[in-house]
Parts: C-alpha cells; sequence; structure tokens
C-alpha cells in the first residue's frame, strides 16, 4: 500500500467495533492507474466493501470503506477498558509517515506508549497529549463517570446491535461489577440522556 498511495486520510469514522470498521477515507494515488481495490485485496478472513463517494481530481477520490471479519472475535478476547486505547480521529497516512489520534485514560496511554517503545519498527514521536473533556453542552457530559464508562463500554461491545453481541453479565464481568450494579449503572445512563434529549418535546 505505501508504494502506491501518496496520502490517505480518514476523514469519519462509521462504525469502529471488534471485527468491523466502517469509515469514509480520502485516498490520493501516486499515479492516475491507481485504484483503491490494489489499497484493500481481498481476504479469505474479511468481507471488504468499497464504494466511490466523489471524485476529487485524477488522482484524489473519497471512498467509504467497510471491513467486517467473517469471524467476529470472541467477547472474552476483548479489553476496551483494559490496556489499550481508542483509535480516533485524525487518522492520516502522507508521505511515508502517519499521524494518528487515540483516545483513553492516563493509564492506558501510558501502557500503550510502552507497548510502542517494545514493538515499533519505526520511529514515532508523540506530537500532543491533551485532557480530552466533554463540552459542557454535550449530553454525554451530564453522566457520571462511571455511567460513562458503562455506556461506552456496552456500546463499543455491541450491546446495543442488532443482534446483541455481548449480554448484561459478562459486560459486567469485564468492569469488575457485579450485573445489578452495571444494568442500574446503565439504566441510570439511559435514562439521563433520553432526559436531555427529550426534554424540549
Amino acid at each position: 500500500m505505501l508504494t502506491k498511495v501518496k496520502s490517505l486520510e480518514m476523514l469519519q469514522i462509521l462504525k469502529m467495533v471488534p471485527g468491523e470498521v466502517a469509515a469514509i477515507v480520502r485516498v490520493e494515488m501516486k499515479d492516475q492507474s491507481g485504484r483503491i481495490e490494489d489499497l484493500f485485496p481481498a481476504r479469505p478472513d474479511a468481507e471488504i466493501e468499497t464504494e466511490l463517494l466523489q471524485q476529487e481530481s485524477e488522482r484524489t477520490s473519497v471512498y467509504f470503506i467497510r471491513f467486517k471479519a467473517k469471524v467476529p472475535p470472541k467477547a472474552s478476547e476483548l479489553d476496551p477498558f483494559g490496556s489499550m486505547p481508542y483509535f480516533s480521529t485524525p487518522f492520516e497516512f502522507r508521505d511515508g509517515r502517519a499521524k494518528l489520534a487515540f483516545l483513553g485514560s492516563a493509564k492506558q496511554m501510558k501502557k500503550h506508549l510502552e507497548y510502542l517503545e517494545r514493538h515499533a519498527r519505526g520511529r514515532y514521536k508523540v506530537v500532543s497529549l491533551t485532557d480530552a473533556r466533554f463540552p459542557p453542552n454535550s449530553p454525554i457530559a451530564r453522566l457520571t463517570e462511571k455511567q460513562r464508562r458503562v455506556l461506552i463500554t456496552a456500546y463499543k461491545l455491541g450491546y446495543y446491535d442488532l443482534p446483541r453481541r455481548i449480554g448484561s453479565e459478562e459486560l459486567a464481568r469485564k468492569l469488575n461489577l457485579v450485573k445489578s450494579t452495571f444494568v442500574a449503572h446503565r439504566r441510570k445512563a439511559e435514562r439521563r440522556l433520553l432526559t436531555e434529549m427529550l426534554s424540549e418535546l
């Protein structure tokens, strides 16, 4: 891929759950003969979908891409609030360099940097470390830290997917909570979000 692409920018992450990623990307090829299929070749273990959304120039296009593993990872293999932070935007690859953004707790970021120290093949540089806060007018800012943690974990692991990919008991175990405590935090969080969104009706 690196030999064919001049730049690749992730404009929007539409879905990122274990085993599935959907996003809008802008790709600039090094020459006109380059194709999106060259960047995401067919794989026996995954379904890869690409759709051209906009042709900006002869070499630059905006695509919808979707990657879905044919065998989703087991819930027991996932650890969203363990050592790894969430991948976020911006994501940009340009002229042989990648710029990535991650969102996580101080503990997660420390472990992630330690992992990079041990396993990164090339050089890397931390450009910025900032304390992420939800804006005061965001409905999620009205939740307690525990409610946010429960709700975000449930969403990331597919509790709200159809069909549901993980149940209350397993989610509670991952969060080191008894099931009744997990359910209470989740219901309070859902009610508070609904109250915020529907209060003006």
